[in-house]
C-alpha cells in the first residue's frame, strides 16, 4: 500500500458515529470548562473519506499533539488537564491551558499555518465561557483547501474534489515530512 491507499486503510465510520462522536467531544468540553474553569484547546484531524482512524492518521494526531504541547512550553502555559480519545470517528485530544484564550487562538492558528503539517491539523481553542473562538474574529483569512488556492469551505460545500484528490493531497504531505 501507498500513499492515499495507507489513508484509506481501516474501518470506515457511519454518520451515526460521527454525530455520535461529536456530541462526547461536546459533553468532555463542556464537563472540563465545568472542572478547570481554563481555556481549551480540542484537536482533531482533516479527515477526508470514510476512514477517520488508522495508524496514519494516528501518527498525524501525535504530531500536532507534541507540536501543542512544545508551543506551551515555550510560552510557559502550563497544561491542568489533557484527553486523548481514540475512536473510529478518528483520533481527538483536548487539554485545558493556562493562557487567555484569545492568545491561545492566535498561537494555535499560526501553529497550523506555518507547520508543513498544520493544514491537517483542525485545532479549536474554546474560551471558558464555552464559545468557540473563530479565526476571522482576529483577522486570519478562511482556510486553504489542501488541493486548490481557493478557500476551503467552498471547495467542500460545492465539492470540487475528489476524496482521493484530497487523500492524494494529504499523502503526499506527510510523505514529504517523514
Amino acid at each position: 500500500m501507498h500513499g492515499a491507499d495507507l489513508l484509506s486503510d481501516g474501518q470506515a465510520v457511519t454518520l451515526e458515529a460521527l454525530l455520535n462522536a461529536r456530541e462526547k467531544r461536546l459533553s468532555r468540553q463542556r464537563h472540563a470548562l465545568t472542572c478547570y474553569r481554563l481555556p481549551l484547546v480540542s484537536l482533531t484531524l482533516v479527515t477526508p473519506g470514510p476512514v477517520k482512524n488508522n495508524r496514519i492518521w494516528q501518527r498525524l494526531a501525535a504530531t500536532a499533539r507534541k507540536e501543542v504541547l512544545r508551543l506551551c512550553a515555550a510560552h510557559n502555559w502550563a497544561c491542568a488537564w489533557e484527553q486523548s480519545v481514540d475512536a473510529v470517528s478518528g483520533p481527538e485530544w483536548m487539554v485545558a491551558i493556562c493562557a487567555p484564550a484569545k492568545t491561545l487562538k492566535r498561537s494555535m492558528v499560526r501553529l497550523e499555518e506555518n507547520h508543513p503539517l498544520g493544514r491537517l491539523w483542525d485545532i479549536d481553542v474554546i474560551d471558558t465561557d464555552g464559545r468557540p473562538l473563530s479565526r476571522s474574529e482576529f483577522g486570519f483569512p478562511p482556510r486553504r483547501c489542501l488541493v486548490c488556492a481557493g478557500e476551503a469551505h467552498l471547495c467542500a460545500r460545492a465539492r470540487r474534489h475528489t476524496t482521493d484528490m484530497l487523500l492524494e493531497e494529504i499523502a503526499r504531505r506527510i510523505e514529504y515530512e517523514e
